[in-house]
């Protein structure tokens, strides 16, 4: 397909006016603005499940790439279309995303790994990356994550490819140990050596960011109320603080969140004069949860307080105001 598709770089003037299709929502997936062709059907109704995401380049432009993937008269389709930069103030945003092919069917873009994937396109040229921008990775990334959703098949390099993906021998090898499709039966070398997979694989699956503040740690903050203990030998870090439960306020405050989606946690040194009911205060996008804790028990180790969106900064307390006669104990906190 690359080859035809060269010849796309002659009509780039054409920019918007390329697109003859009426466009609409994509109800496979919301971002995306549905383009489809007319008049033809450039696609198998069955196949062997969407096993693979293929990633290609468009030797050419968006819009002209749109209007010819879409005219009865090319042997080739796609599933999706992703653009690089906004060449001209007539042209789509960066990052914008065009579906041609519906995600149910099989586009014609990779030979004989057609009924096995979907595929995307992607605006620039191999040997020029300047057309491989932060928009289009992060377009793609979300898009290629959704689509390993859709198939239920990790989000990884062996399931999200490249057209090249054969100069890959490991990957040649798990292919041949796995499927029956033929690994090498492509001769294409797009999206090439410039293309960032890094970049685009930290967006399907962002890096788990962990901060673990101790009560040693800045931003934990205490009142001299609050005693420090190092006899427990459950605890992490070299101490931590307690104080007795009473009905007042006197928190400790673990303060740091990163932003994300992140699951909470609490560590603390268990024993039986220990509160049942240690109240865990989680603030997240500014809205406060309380998490009772037993800590007679599950001590030494990191205890889940939740799943919750934070924004960055927020924090965990721990109050004081629950069942007098007991003590709550303040070591560490994290999200993850």
């Amino acid at each position: 397909m690359k080859k035809e598709l060269l010849s796309l770089v002659k009509y780039s003037t054409l920019g918007v006016a390329a697109i003859a299709t009426t466009a609409q929502a994509s109800t496979d997936y919301g971002p995306a603005v549905y383009r489809p062709m007319s008049g033809c059907s450039k696609w198998y109704t069955t196949g062997n499940g969407h096993i693979f995401n293929v990633i290609h380049d468009m030797e050419g432009y968006y819009a002209s790439t749109i209007s010819y993937l879409n005219s009865c008269s090319s042997s080739a389709s796609i599933h999706y279309l992703v653009n690089g930069k906004q060449d001209a103030t007539s042209d789509y945003p960066a990052g914008e995303i065009s579906q041609s092919v519906r995600e149910a069917n099989y586009a014609w873009h990779a030979k004989c790994w057609n009924t096995w994937a979907w595929g995307t396109e992607h605006e620039g040229f191999a040997a020029n990356p300047a057309w491989y921008t932060t928009a289009m990775y992060n377009a793609s990334g979300l898009l290629q994550r959704h689509l390993c959703d859709v198939s239920g098949k990790l989000k990884d390099r062996n399931h999200i490819i490249g057209h090249d993906q054969k100069r890959i021998s490991a990957w040649v090898t798990w292919v041949n140990a796995n499927y029956s499709m033929d690994p090498v039966c492509n001769s294409h070398t797009d999206p090439g050596l410039n293309w960032n997979w890094t970049t685009l694989m930290n967006v399907v699956n962002p890096p788990v960011t962990t901060v673990i503040i101790d009560n040693s740690d800045a931003g934990f903050s205490a009142s001299a109320n609050w005693l420090t203990g190092t006899s427990s030998t459950d605890k992490y870090g070299a101490d931590y603080r307690y104080r007795g439960t009473a009905a007042l306020s006197d928190s400790a405050s673990w303060t740091g969140s990163p932003a994300g989606s992140l699951t909470a946690y609490c560590w603390y040194p268990q024993g039986a004069n220990r509160s049942s009911t240690a109240p865990y205060i989680v603030t997240h996008s500014g809205v406060s949860t309380t998490v009772p804790v037993n800590q007679t028990i599950g001590g030494g180790t990191w205890v889940s307080l939740g799943a919750y969106t934070f924004t960055a900064g927020e924090d965990i307390k721990l109050s004081v105001w629950t069942t007098t006669g007991f003590n709550v104990m303040a070591d560490a906190v994290k999200w993850q």
